[in-house]
């Protein structure tokens, strides 16, 4: 499988990459009885394709690299950090590229170990590392470096601690880039830090507050999501009230539009009304449905959300195809716990935006306060 993968370039790389695969899977429940001298092969074979031409297979390699050393092989492969740090380096872009692509992942799923006395804390040589790229030519790049920082954000590791200042100003820096996924990484970085650095984000809150609000209203929705979590964090910290009331004249109406319905929601909403407009609608159909506050978390890689309590409806009868967390959902419940802060406050801001809806004569933009 090692050979497909990484010798058998006359293979389409379909093929090639469903060799690692294979592996993989072999490797993840049998890696302790592979043969010494097996298990060596693969590793060098391993780090040999970190640079391969092909993205599909630069990244098949790192899972097989990431799956190795969660098989607790990092103490047991000491060369593997110093080669991919150097890797990062190479003139080759392939090479940087896989190579962070693989560190990347190992941050993912070794955060700890890279943190650990057992390592002599690889951590405090890998952070000033990936530092040195935020400003690197490739937004590829780029995004991988605030990827892997991000990894140690909400576990205080001291290796960043120590370099926190330098870490803000490059997203600082960073703040108008072009590529949606370094908006993405950036906007991710900042909603952790308010709660792991608060103190070192304070001095900055009116430009970080406008930066955010900016990317609330993102064209790619990826990134208004993470931008949109921003306002969830905030509500929690003690200095929302002082920092954010000045800037509600210009929120509360980005969140109300945030709260529209896409038009693949609003398919699913009319479903096959067209066709059973005489039929009675059952109880549950008509009944009011009240929102429910969603507790909010990142969790590694994903950034997934999960449901704080039972689902909007009580029998389960709630259409999955809408039960994902995404941007209309997010800025409903952002506006939520906003109200909970400010209470009156929020009332002559958010009045005359619902009185304006409330008798709009499209239904699709009358329902988004109903959520």
């Amino acid at each position: 499988m090692i050979h497909v993968l990484a010798e058998l370039r006359t293979e389409d790389e379909a093929t090639r990459s469903l060799a690692g695969l294979i592996l993989k899977n072999n490797v993840k429940a049998h890696f302790n009885q592979f043969p010494p001298e097996v298990a060596t092969f693969i590793r060098s074979e391993c780090l040999r394709s970190v640079g391969d031409p092909s993205p599909l297979i630069r990244a098949t390699v790192g899972i097989l690299i990431t799956t190795i050393a969660s098989k607790g092989e990092l103490t047991q492969w000491p060369e593997l950090l110093p080669q991919l740090c150097e890797m990062l380096d190479s003139e080759n872009y392939t090479v940087c590229e896989g190579s962070f692509g693989a560190l990347q992942k190992i941050c993912e799923d070794s955060a700890e170990a890279l943190d650990s006395d057992t390592m002599n804390r690889p951590l405090n040589i890998l952070i000033p590392k990936f530092l040195q790229f935020f400003k690197h030519t490739s937004p590829k790049i780029r995004s991988h470096a605030i990827a892997c920082v991000n990894q140690f954000i909400i576990g205080r590791s001291q290796a960043l601690m120590t370099h926190i200042d330098d870490f803000i100003g490059n997203l600082f820096f960073l703040a108008n880039d072009e590529d949606p996924e370094v908006r993405k990484n950036i906007c991710r970085a900042i909603v952790m830090l308010l709660e792991v650095r608060m103190d070192r984000l304070v001095p900055h809150m009116n430009s970080i507050i406008d930066y955010m609000l900016a990317r609330t209203q993102d064209a790619d929705e990826g990134v208004s999501l993470e931008a949109c979590e921003f306002w969830l964090s905030l509500a929690d910290e003690p200095v929302c009230k002082d920092a954010l009331h000045p800037h509600l004249p210009k929120l509360i109406p980005v969140l109300v539009k945030g709260m529209k319905y896409s038009e693949i929601d609003i398919i699913l909403l009319r479903g096959d009304v067209e066709e059973d407009e005489m039929v009675p609608d059952r109880e549950e159909d008509i009944r009011p449905r009240f929102h429910r506050s969603r507790s909010h978390h990142i969790e590694s890689g994903n950034d997934a959300m999960t449901d704080g309590g039972d689902s909007d409806d009580e029998d389960g009868n709630d259409d999955s195809s809408l039960s994902d967390w995404n941007l209309r959902k997010c800025s409903a419940a952002a506006l939520d716990v906003l109200a909970s802060v400010f209470r009156n406050d929020l009332l002559p801001v958010l009045l005359p935006i619902l009185k304006e809806t409330l008798f709009h004569g499209e239904w699709e933009i009358k329902v988004r306060i109903f959520y």
